[in-house]
């Protein structure tokens, strides 16, 4: 068994986040930075509708493109990638801000990774029943371009229940660095025990089916965020461990260093998971997501 230990658990309960060192191999870890950078060389702009990935609460995406990728290999750009008239602005494979949702099913190398004993060990100790796999995606913070610009690429405060909302919440991130991530280029940073204090108060939901995109629905009045973000710098190959309510952040990335991640997310199939959610089982037929065991 290589799952946590008493510690880790502890601080997971407590702050809401964990980060394990060493998690992956450095040929794993390689592996995975390798086929990242094989993937962004394969998207084809000509076939594309040049959808971009945006965080704001007023300004998200809900095409069908965006909401067909549970199972697919799909590309997401930043939002300063393209010009008015749509042309890029700059090389394709540093406009990408993720690939996703579906590498865990799609890709071997990723689907290996994904289904690891180590990773069904984990899910173990957080006490999964029925754990389930979906939103795997690898992503990017691309360094400060040519000109000494700095990208468009930060992720403002949220938490993850409100994207993959299940009831009672179920979600865990796991989120691991393909790269050294450094308080420079972009690290994750958190506000520990958000998780018990700061109630999800809405949820990003489908509008109407396909036909109208996705909004969010308000739960509750916000409640005024209280605390310090605390850094997560760490190594490639390490894994942090993100519990669906704790508030997270990562800002731009400021440095002439690239900051690729792979993540994906685990629901407990024991757990509702309603038809609101953007994210929905993909293929006909289908009862549930992936299996993790």
């Amino acid at each position: 068994m290589t799952g946590l230990t008493q510690s880790q658990l502890d601080t997971f309960n407590e702050e809401g986040m964990l980060c394990i060192e060493n998690f992956l191999t450095p040929g794993q870890t390689s592996e995975l930075l390798a086929q990242s950078k094989h993937l962004l060389q394969q998207c084809d702009l000509s076939s594309h509708p040049k959808t971009t990935f945006k965080t704001s609460d007023d300004d998200h995406i809900g095409d069908r493109y965006f909401y067909e990728s549970a199972d697919k290999i799909s590309y997401f750009f930043d939002t300063d990638a393209f010009d008015n008239d749509g042309n890029l602005t700059i090389e394709l494979s540093k406009s990408i801000n993720k690939i996703g949702h579906g590498l865990h099913i799609k890709d071997p190398l990723f689907h290996r990774i994904t289904f690891d004993d180590k990773v069904k060990d984990i899910a173990r100790d957080l006490n999964f029943t029925e754990p389930q796999v979906l939103q795997s995606m690898c992503i990017f913070k691309q360094p400060v371009g040519t000109k000494n610009t700095e990208r468009d690429n930060a992720v403002p405060p949220h938490n993850d229940a409100t994207f993959l909302f299940t009831t009672p919440q179920t979600a865990i991130g796991f989120w691991i660095a393909l790269e050294d991530c450094t308080e420079e280029n972009g690290c994750l940073s958190y506000i520990p025990g958000t998780q018990k204090t700061y109630p999800v108060s809405k949820r990003f939901v489908r509008k109407d089916g396909l036909n109208s995109g996705c909004n969010f629905e308000q739960l509750q009045e916000d409640k005024p965020v209280e605390g310090e973000y605390k850094m997560v710098p760490c190594k490639a190959g390490s894994l942090i461990l993100i519990h669906n309510s704790v508030l997270h952040k990562s800002e731009k990335n400021k440095s002439d260093k690239s900051r690729y991640a792979y993540a994906f997310h685990v629901i407990d199939g024991t757990a509702e998971y309603d038809n609101k959610n953007w994210l929905q089982v993909p293929y006909e037929g289908g009862s549930d997501f992936s299996r993790l065991f």
